[in-house]
């Protein structure tokens, strides 16, 4: 800790990561899990509080609105500015969490899944988990999203989980996240499951699992073709822990068929041009802080 002075940390809506940095390196990660609102808010000010701490970098999910971020997955708000002054910080910055997950692009270990030939400068990076993320890395500008808070679902994705229109399905992060899961795993049979149970389920073949998790990778492969025609980029890349344990379904030629599936011929060949990956790498989002702080 002697020879490190900033301080790098990823707020997720379950676990909270952190590491120590200086100039060139980055210290071994850390990891709070099943972390609670009140207990981040304590262990920020902690961490800060240390008077060899003289910069931070801090990624959160939500939208950020100048150098404040209000978590959309939890009761929390990161204000840098705030930060900055009562720990008497040379550099306070807050990131979206796919943002961060962006500034790290160059370094990521990726596994190919799909080949393609684009000569776009555009990379759409995807993330579904507590949300969905998403950002757009354009000539190593990075553009955090808040595309999973639209209403741009449609009646398709509903169905591909077996669900009806309801107040618990009405943005687009309702029907691709890990809650989604659970969340249309309860409406359609009545039964209370984590996400993370489903998946367990559905790799042992449960029908009403396999079911669920089916329809939930029809919505991802769905989203990744309409940003992909939207967006016309060279590469998608996905992570997170959920197609970390998705990977056998997402790498499956049934689904990325789907993918290339499209009812204008010159858009199929749009999409057969498209790069995509598996982010492999562990903690993108504070490798991410640390490039950040550094061009910074």
């Amino acid at each position: 800790m002697s020879s490190y002075s900033s301080l790098l940390v990823d707020i997720g809506g379950t676990n909270m990561r952190y590491a120590y940095a200086n100039k060139r390196n980055i210290s071994e990660e850390k990891i709070l899990s099943n972390i609670s609102d009140q207990k981040i808010n304590k262990t920020l000010g902690n961490l800060l509080s240390n008077p060899q701490i003289k910069n931070a970098v801090i990624a959160a999910a939500g939208p950020r609105l100048g150098n404040r971020i209000e978590m959309t997955n939890r009761k929390v708000i990161v204000d840098g500015d705030l930060l900055g002054r009562k720990f008497k910080l040379a550099n306070s910055q807050v990131l979206n969490d796919w943002e961060a997950v962006g500034y790290a692009i160059d370094e990521m270990k990726l596994k190919k899944i799909k080949k393609g030939k684009s000569k776009s400068n555009v990379d759409l990076m995807i993330g579904p988990g507590t949300g969905l993320g998403f950002a757009i890395v354009a000539d190593g500008k990075v553009i955090p999203t808040e595309i999973g808070n639209t209403k741009l679902h449609s009646k398709l994705l509903l169905n591909n989980l077996g669900i009806r229109p309801s107040k618990y399905f009405s943005v687009l992060e309702d029907v691709i996240s890990g809650p989604s899961i659970s969340r249309a795993y309860q409406s359609r049979y009545k039964q209370k499951l984590s996400s993370e149970e489903i998946v367990l389920l559905a790799k042992k073949r449960n029908p009403k699992a396999k079911f669920i998790i089916y329809g939930f990778v029809d919505n991802l492969m769905q989203f990744m073709q309409d940003v992909s025609v939207a967006y016309l980029p060279r590469r998608l890349l996905l992570g997170g822990s959920l197609v970390t344990d998705l990977a056998y379904l997402i790498e499956d030629s049934k689904f990325l068929n789907q993918y290339t599936d499209h009812p204008k011929d010159q858009h199929a060949q749009i999409l057969k041009s498209i790069e995509i990956n598996l982010i492999t790498s562990k903690t993108p989002a504070l490798k991410g802080c640390f490039n950040y702080l550094n061009k910074n």
